[in-house]
C-alpha cells in the first residue's frame, strides 16, 4: 500500500458515509435553529449503517456503562459522568437525555473523525442513559462494563404497556447477553429484582434502609409477587412499591444489598443528608437535591462509579457539588423571581416531587405544564393517580397542550387559590402570568416536552443557556 493510501487502511465505507451524513444533518438542524439536542443526526446515520452504534460503543477505550429505568436515568448518568471526570477520565455521554439508539449515536458522532472512527484517548469512558424499551434492543448487541437499573414504574402506557411488558423484555435481554458485565440493580424494587434474575454474571444490589412508612403508597405499581401473584408483605416502605418486601407464599424477597443509604435527613428542596455504607466504608453525603428518590439515584450512581474504578472520596465530593440535571430541581433566575423546574412524567415521580414540596412552609406559586406528545406519553390519565391535594398554592397557572385536563384535575384535587386556576395554552403568556403573581420562588411542574419548550423560552429570554452547551 502506498503512503497516500495509509489513511484508508481498514476503512469502513458505510460507517464513514453514515458519519458524514449524520454530521451534515447536525449542521442543518443547528443552522435552522432546531437545537443541538435533536436525535436527527443519529437517525440519519443509523438508517445508513445500522451496526454503526454498536461498533462505536465497542471502540470506547475505557469501556461504557448503560443506565436504564423509569425514573432517575438522567440524574444518575450525570452523577456517574461527573464522578469519572473528577477522577481524571474523558467522558462521552448523551447529556441531552436523548436515550433511544439514535440519541446515543448522535452523541457519538461528535467524537468521530473523517473516517467515521472514534477519536478517543485511552482514559475515555462512555456513560449512556437508555430508554427502558431500547435497553432490550441494545444490550444483546453490545458488551458494556456495567449496567445500572434504577427502578420500574408505570409510565407511558400507550407505548410500554404495563410493567410486566418491560420486565419480560429486560429478562430476555439480560438472559440473552453473555453475562460479562456487572449488573447493578435496585434491591428495593421487586419488579427490577425479578427482571435481573436471568443474569449469569455479577450482580450488585443497592438500596435504602430508612423508611418513611410501613405500607406502600395507595398508588403503588408493583405490590404483587412477580413469581406467584400473592400480595407482597412490606416491613418497610420508602415510596411507591420500593421498600423491604417479602412473599410468604413462595419465598421471593428483597435481596441483601451491598451498598445502602441510611440516616436520611431532608432539608426541603435544598438538600438531603445521608450515609452510604458499602463493603468496606461509610461515607457521609449532603446532596443538594431533594427527596428519597434522589438518594436512590446517588447510591446507584456510586455503585456504578465504583465498578468503573472511582474512589469513595471522589464520589462524595462530586455529590456534594452536584448541580441538578436538566429540569430535575434546576433553579434559574428570571427577572426578580427564582424559578425551579421539576420534571413530572408519571405518578411515582410526580408524587415524590409533591412530597418534597409539601414539606415547604406556607403557600407556593405554581406553573403546571402538561403535554401529550409521543415523548410524554399520549395517555394523560396518569395525572389522576397524583396526589395534587398536598400542594398549597398561593397562585396557580396551568399550561401546555392538555392544560384544560390538568386544570380539571387540580380543581378536583381541591386546589382553589384566591385568584382561581388560570389556564393559558400560550407558553410565554403562561410564564408571564405566573411571574406576575407573587414575589417568592415559582415552581414549574412540567412533563418532558413541555419542559423542553419552557427551557427554550428561557433561553430566548437570556435566563439560561442551551443545555447541550453547558
Amino acid at each position: 500500500m502506498t503512503e497516500s493510501w495509509k489513511g484508508y487502511e481498514g476503512l469502513n465505507l458505510r460507517h464513514a458515509f453514515a458519519s458524514l451524513m449524520g454530521k451534515l444533518a447536525a449542521a442543518v438542524v443547528r443552522r435552522t435553529g432546531q437545537g443541538g439536542g435533536t436525535a436527527a443526526p443519529g437517525l440519519v446515520a443509523e438508517r445508513l449503517s445500522p451496526a454503526y452504534l454498536y461498533d462505536l460503543l465497542a471502540a470506547i477505550p475505557g469501556g461504557h456503562a448503560l443506565i436504564s429505568g423509569t425514573n432517575g436515568k438522567t440524574t444518575s448518568a450525570a452523577m456517574v459522568g461527573a464522578m469519572l471526570e473528577k477522577d481524571g477520565r474523558d467522558v462521552v455521554q448523551n447529556r441531552s437525555g436523548s436515550n433511544l439508539t439514535r440519541g446515543l449515536l448522535s452523541e457519538l458522532l461528535g467524537t468521530t473523525d473523517w473516517r467515521g472512527r472514534l477519536r478517543a484517548i485511552a482514559e475515555t469512558a462512555g456513560v449512556f442513559e437508555v430508554d427502558e424499551a431500547a435497553l432490550a434492543r441494545i444490550l444483546p448487541r453490545t458488551r458494556p462494563r456495567a449496567v445500572l437499573l434504577t427502578n420500574l414504574f408505570r409510565d407511558q402506557l400507550d407505548r410500554y404497556g404495563e410493567l410486566d411488558t418491560i420486565t419480560r423484555r429486560w429478562q430476555a435481554a439480560i438472559g440473552g447477553s453473555d453475562g460479562s458485565f456487572t449488573l447493578i440493580a435496585n434491591a428495593d424494587d421487586p419488579a427490577v429484582v425479578h427482571a435481573v434474575g436471568s443474569h449469569r454474571g455479577e450482580t450488585i444490589f443497592f438500596g435504602v434502609e430508612d423508611a418513611s412508612g410501613s405500607e406502600p403508597d395507595d398508588w403503588a405499581d408493583a405490590t404483587m409477587c412477580p413469581i406467584c401473584g400473592t400480595g407482597l408483605i412490606y416491613d418497610r416502605a420508602n415510596y411507591s412499591h420500593l421498600g423491604h418486601y417479602r412473599c410468604d407464599e413462595c419465598g421471593f424477597a428483597r435481596p441483601r444489598p451491598r451498598i445502602v443509604a441510611r440516616k436520611l435527613e431532608s432539608d426541603g428542596l435544598t438538600a438531603t443528608e445521608f450515609e452510604v455504607e458499602s463493603d468496606d466504608a461509610t461515607i457521609s453525603v449532603r446532596l443538594p437535591l431533594p427527596g428519597t428518590y434522589n438518594v436512590y439515584n446517588a447510591v446507584g450512581a456510586m455503585a456504578l462509579a465504583g465498578v468503573m474504578g472511582v474512589g469513595g472520596e471522589v464520589m462524595r465530593r462530586v455529590l456534594e457539588e452536584f448541580a441538578p440535571a436538566f429540569g430535575r430541581a434546576e433553579r434559574v433566575q428570571v427577572g426578580e423571581r427564582e424559578v425551579t423546574m421539576l420534571l413530572v412524567k408519571n405518578p411515582a415521580g410526580a408524587n415524590e416531587v409533591i412530597r418534597s414540596l409539601a414539606g415547604l412552609e406556607g403557600e407556593q406559586d405554581f406553573l403546571v405544564l402538561l403535554n401529550d406528545r409521543v415523548a410524554d406519553g399520549e395517555d394523560v390519565s396518569w395525572i389522576w393517580d397524583v396526589d395534587f391535594s398536598r400542594l398549597r398554592p398561593g397562585s396557580l397557572v396551568v399550561g401546555g397542550r392538555r392544560a384544560s385536563d390538568m386544570a380539571l384535575r387540580l380543581k378536583y384535587a381541591g386546589l382553589e387559590p384566591a385568584e382561581g386556576i388560570v389556564t393559558e395554552t400560550n407558553l410565554e403568556k403562561a410564564l408571564e402570568g405566573a411571574l406576575a403573581t407573587g414575589e417568592g420562588p415559582l415552581y414549574v411542574l412540567s412533563t418532558y416536552t413541555a419542559l423542553l419548550e419552557f427551557r427554550s423560552l428561557l433561553v430566548r429570554k437570556g435566563a439560561v443557556r442551551e443545555f447541550w452547551r453547558e
